[in-house]
């Protein structure tokens, strides 16, 4: 990143301070519920709304975005923060389609419902894959931030007070120790306390996080000024619609996106579902997912307008990843760098706990509880979760120090795990909540099908290339030749991922067409009806008036698509350069 921000005693000891309450408020938080699978899990399912909604947005943010969306705001402007305003789409099917099913069922993770729409082989599948993300993407990436986050604060002011150690034959950077101290700290509270920890301490992290985040954005846009002569100059980083070319964030993809990862992400993926199953009735369930609709409304003030601010104070930065660091140092006072290096702790330790609690619920109930042969106890269920946890935690760490010594960046690292993962489960998930005739074997064979897509998608310009060679002259190079120019004038994450969504569709229609249809068993009571648009009906006579979740559902809306069109009014005014 470059650059060490200047820390004076008393920002040392907010953020001490901040590091002592959040772990002892996770410690406080489990002194009773944990002792139960439900309890440890699931938060004895006791989670009002606000912490809800504050944990899943804690859970979605990490440190990395403090540098990763600032520095994307910088070189490519507003439309980065599709990535939060389009959560209305996602968090849309989550309310209207998954949600209600999820918490009626009582189910206690994703991979439960696959076996009981499919097969057990669905289940294993996705139980071993989304393992494999968290640990290898989402925490490991989490931690890697974090460690450079602190070494960009720190720097070589405790690089010399830490001891030289030396493993195979590599000397521990400072960036190590960064990395082990906030695995500890966060993994402290949330594996002996469970979801229960984890979600209160979101919600202390997430206020931590709006104030701190404030910072940055209100003192830069004190000090910049008028905008007028600016956002003449530099038109194209207030455009929300790119065209269709755009690199990497054309509108075409910006907006099919939902369908792949954003389904994928927020409606199946453990770590974000697992906060609503843990609520204490499906109203708090259903206002919760609104309020961090609302909260996401907002987080683009945080990550992206300062990018855009940097551009106008730092116009000639040598690397985008510099934008927030050149920031801090040039607008946040003493004291108040504390409390921004605190919020950035938040970040990252929310986004860990939920992901570490997730992953070793799947390993408790998905591999440890479903393949023993003997009956398991619920003591012996939250004890092999918290021995299961620790495993996670320390895989983790293997992997960010593993990135450490990587050139590769961690936004490619993150994002290949989730292109591969998304796209066929996304399928899976939809159409087994929407299609009676899904089957078993369609799932699987979307599954298996979808991962050698997608790697072939990854691989196609070597094996375009290789075919260009090769290729007898007879059979028209030319349409080759002109094939792989329209893919590298398109080819972008997001276009990749719809295509692979769209492939891995006609594959789970075609095969379950073919095939057999499912058991009754298999789809009574999972298949969507009309009743899942409402309450039920107990909830329904206690939730009444300003309480009815479908008018701050239908105010959440309307504010996004507000935002939206004076975007699309701002295109309208400035056509695409093409």
């Amino acid at each position: 990143m470059g650059g060490q921000v200047s820390l004076h005693i008393i920002d040392l000891i907010v953020f001490a301070l901040y590091m002592v309450v959040a772990v002892g408020l996770g410690l406080w938080v489990a002194r009773k519920g944990k002792d139960t699978a439900q309890s440890y899990f699931l938060g004895n399912k006791t989670i009002p709304w606000f912490v809800v909604g504050a944990s899943m947005v804690a859970a979605d943010i990490s440190s990395e975005q403090f540098i990763s969306n600032v520095s994307g705001a910088y070189k490519y402007g507003i439309v980065l923060a599709a990535g939060d305003w389009n959560a209305w789409i996602i968090y849309s099917l989550l309310l209207f389609i998954f949600l209600p099913y999820y918490v009626r069922t009582g189910i206690y993770t994703m991979p439960e419902f696959l076996e009981r729409r499919y097969n057990a082989a669905c289940r294993y599948i996705f139980a071993v894959v989304s393992i494999f993300g968290f640990v290898a993407a989402i925490n490991a990436g989490a931690l890697y931030s974090g460690g450079l986050m602190l070494d960009s604060f720190f720097g070589e002011d405790f690089a010399r007070v830490m001891p030289q150690i030396v493993l195979f034959n590599q000397p521990v950077t400072p960036v190590v120790w960064y990395i082990v101290f906030f695995a500890v700290t966060t993994g402290i509270y949330t594996i002996y306390g469970g979801l229960r920890s984890a979600a209160w301490t979101d919600f202390l992290q997430i206020i931590i996080l709006l104030f701190a985040g404030f910072l940055v954005p209100v003192l830069a846009l004190r000090h910049v000024g008028n905008w007028t002569a600016f956002i003449h100059e530099h038109p194209e980083h207030f455009q929300m619609f790119k065209p269709p070319t755009h690199k990497p964030f054309p509108f075409t993809g910006v907006f099919t996106g939902f369908l792949s990862v954003g389904i994928w992400y927020s409606c199946t993926s453990q770590h974000m579902v697992q906060r609503v199953l843990s609520a204490k009735d499906e109203w708090n369930a259903r206002i919760g997912v609104i309020c961090a609709g609302f909260l996401h409304t907002i987080m683009p003030f945080f990550f992206i307008i300062p990018g855009i601010i940097a551009l106008k104070m730092f116009p000639n930065l040598p690397h985008p990843d510099r934008a927030y660091l050149a920031l801090v140092k040039e607008l946040i006072p003493t004291g108040l760098k504390g409390l921004l290096l605190a919020g950035m702790a938040a970040a990252l330790m929310s986004h860990v706990s939920a992901v570490l609690n997730s992953a070793s619920t799947i390993i408790t109930i998905d591999l440890y509880k479903k393949l023993m042969k003997r009956e398991v106890t619920e003591h012996q269920q939250v004890r092999f979760g918290r021995w299961s946890g620790a495993v996670v935690l320390l895989a983790s760490i293997g992997f960010a120090i593993y990135f450490t010594t990587s050139e590769t960046t961690l936004f490619e690292k993150i994002q290949t795990v989730f292109f591969f993962i998304a796209p066929p489960f996304a399928v899976v998930f939809t159409l087994g909540v929407l299609w009676k005739r899904a089957n078993g074997i369609a799932a699987l064979a979307t599954i298996i099908a979808g991962f050698v897509f997608s790697w072939a998608l990854f691989q196609f310009d070597l094996i375009a290339k290789f075919l260009g060679k090769t290729i007898a002259p007879s059979a028209n190079p030319r349409v080759l030749t002109a094939l792989v120019a329209v893919w590298d004038k398109f080819n972008t994450f997001n276009h990749r991922a719809l295509c692979a969504w769209v492939f891995c569709m006609i594959i789970m229609i075609a095969v379950s067409l073919l095939t057999a249809p499912p058991a009754t068993e298999k789809t009574e009571g999972i298949i969507w009806n009309k009743s899942y648009i409402s309450l039920p009906p107990e909830e329904q006579k206690k939730y009444r008036g300003f309480k009815d979740w479908r008018i701050w559902w239908a105010l959440f809306v309307a504010i996004i698509l507000s935002i939206y069109g004076f975007f699309l009014w701002y295109r309208i005014q400035h056509p695409w350069q093409m």
